[in-house]
């Protein structure tokens, strides 16, 4: 990439590392050299919207609300299904993050209640498995999304904007009929 490192060590002072790369500079054809310049990375803007975050661990739910808030939405959290179930009840959310590791009522229960009442909100899975088998499970249990943590502003951005696309949709319940 026509750049260098350069490293300064000493015992007992530290290290330092250097390194310089020159910018890239697009021209018609890219960078000059027959390859082209990727485009730049830009999350997909939806809002501002009112969503429902059921999050038992406290600071993963102040992480994922103040990703949330910068991007301007209004977030409510739940600490756990019941929770959930008691605000859907009184407000209309947008879109709905569910933790699938809740204590007592879990995420896949959860989803399966909401659409049992009749909740056509989109539900994301939020967590933090890595089994293969997490996201057909809740999928199945009714969830429109699935994205495992640790997440940022810009995943979060990303699959609202897909939850809240397909939410003109009919949901498909797990018989694959239109509800």
């Amino acid at each position: 990439m026509g750049g260098r490192i350069e490293v300064d060590s000493a015992p007992g002072r530290g290290t330092r590392f250097s390194v310089e790369l020159p910018a890239l500079q697009e021209e018609a054809g890219g960078d000059g050299q027959g390859v082209p310049a990727p485009p730049p990375l830009q999350a997909a803007q939806v809002g501002p919207l009112h969503i429902l975050l059921v999050e038992d661990d406290a600071t993963v739910a102040d992480v994922v609300a103040g990703l949330l808030r910068a991007r301007g939405h209004r977030v409510t959290h739940a600490p756990h299904g019941l929770a959930a179930l008691a605000d859907v009840v009184t407000t209309e959310f947008d879109v709905a993050f569910l933790d699938l590791d809740l204590p007592g009522l879990d995420g896949m229960a959860l989803a399966r209640q909401l659409r049992l009442q009749g909740v056509s909100t989109p539900l994301v899975a939020l967590t933090a498995r890595t089994d293969a088998d997490a996201e057909p499970m809740a999928r199945q249990a009714g969830f429109d999304d699935f994205v495992r943590k640790p997440v940022t502003g810009d995943m979060l951005a990303d699959v609202i904007a897909r939850a809240v696309g397909e939410a003109t949709a009919p949901h498909k319940n797990t018989q694959g009929e239109d509800t």
